[in-house]
């Protein structure tokens, strides 16, 4: 298993059962399936965020390489989910107010929000890439509008 799936599996773990639920950022590949469902066009592009929490079924597998196997809910259907390693890019909380972002994969663009959210959950996903530090600054311009809007 590459050091950084092994990082972000055991960071996925303690945060699932240190806060309830945990959000993983994946990419889209002919490698990743998602049940019949699939992928959507906008998801093919900008990657799907899935939910883990306490109605996630527990029989969750992750294999010598860091592949993942598990069943995941997407409205009232419930779909054979089976992640590559290589499509894995992040791990985040937002109870827990941190992220961890592979570097060791293509740099592309998350996705905007949790699949199977729906409107109005009252939580807003943010792309993670928009908390990029600029080098001159130490704060990108784009998580200064951020937070102020979050602040609003």
């Amino acid at each position: 298993m590459k050091k950084q799936v092994a990082y972000l599996q055991k960071i996925f773990y303690d945060l699932w059962n240190d806060f309830g639920s945990v959000y993983l950022v994946v990419k889209h590949s002919d490698r990743t399936v998602i049940g019949k469902r699939g992928f959507t066009d906008d998801e093919k592009q900008h990657g799907i965020v899935l939910v883990f929490n306490s109605r996630t079924n527990n029989k969750m597998e992750w294999d010598a390489e860091g592949n993942v196997s598990c069943v995941l809910a997407f409205g009232a259907s419930k779909e054979e989910v089976h992640l590559h390693h290589d499509d894995l890019v992040a791990v985040f909380s937002p109870e827990a107010a941190v992220q961890f972002l592979r570097n060791d994969v293509a740099r592309e663009q998350p996705a905007e929000g949790p699949a199977g959210s729906g409107e109005g959950g009252g939580k807003q996903v943010v792309s993670l890439s928009r908390f990029k530090e600029k080098k001159e600054t130490g704060r990108s311009e784009e998580t200064v509008h951020s937070h102020r809007r979050a602040a609003d």
